[in-house]
């Protein structure tokens, strides 16, 4: 029986066993690459949570983060001795109205957008800009055997492991079980508020330009 899964080498030897099968065994570590892959598309919780510390704008743009997924903040902060308050910016797309006119030319940064792998605010302003996201999980390997994700829920690695294992195979009834085992782990260990959150920021936009109309219509 294989030892606890604590680590990549522990990970690799529970899927070899649970494969029975000398002619898969050495596809073990593709499986966890792919499985990892499938952990970055569909989880989204605060342990993948980064920030980049306040970055200096001086130049006009910071670079996306390297293992940057998803936005959750983007704070401003004014140049010290600047009469205005730090903000939080909301994202637009880069050929979206409000990026291209709908700002004060010489107010303080109100919308940021990526352009070319780099962030950039509208109205340009100096000061810096603090960036928080959903960075990927680290990727496991011999030379890097521990992060966080099987250090907090191991099953949820073997059990991706196995399911692309069985995809490989090309068996559906498999994959399903497998699948259907990591979505229950994952949602006992981490819920569902995070991905609730990441599904809300996308309607933002939408509900903020609601409320204006709203507004107006009262008015």
């Amino acid at each position: 029986m294989a030892d606890p899964i604590t680590d990549y080498a522990s990970l690799v030897e529970a899927v070899e066993e649970y494969l029975a099968r000398g002619d898969l065994q050495t596809y073990a570590r593709i499986f966890i690459q792919q499985a990892e892959g499938r952990f970055n598309t569909d989880l989204k919780v605060v342990d993948m949570h980064k920030s980049t510390g306040p970055k200096d704008l001086a130049s006009g743009s910071i670079d996306v983060p390297s293992d940057f997924i998803d936005w959750v903040a983007v704070e401003w902060t004014p140049p010290a001795g600047s009469p205005q308050r730090p903000l939080m910016l909301r994202y637009v797309e880069a050929d979206s109205p409000e990026f291209r006119t709908r700002h004060r030319p010489n107010g303080p940064a109100q919308f940021y957008t990526v352009l070319a792998g780099r962030v950039r605010v509208m109205p340009c302003a100096a000061g810096k800009l603090e960036m928080t996201y959903y960075s990927r999980i680290p990727a496991l390997t011999e030379a890097a055997p521990k992060n966080w994700l099987i250090t907090k829920a191991p099953e949820v690695y073997l059990y991706g492991t196995l399911m692309e294992a069985a995809l490989f195979q090309k068996d559906e009834e498999k994959s399903a079980q497998w699948l259907g085992l990591v979505k229950e782990r994952l949602g006992a260990i981490f819920g569902q508020a995070d991905t609730q959150k990441t599904a809300a920021r996308t309607a933002r936009p939408a509900v903020a330009a609601a409320e204006t109309m709203a507004a107006q219509a009262v008015a």
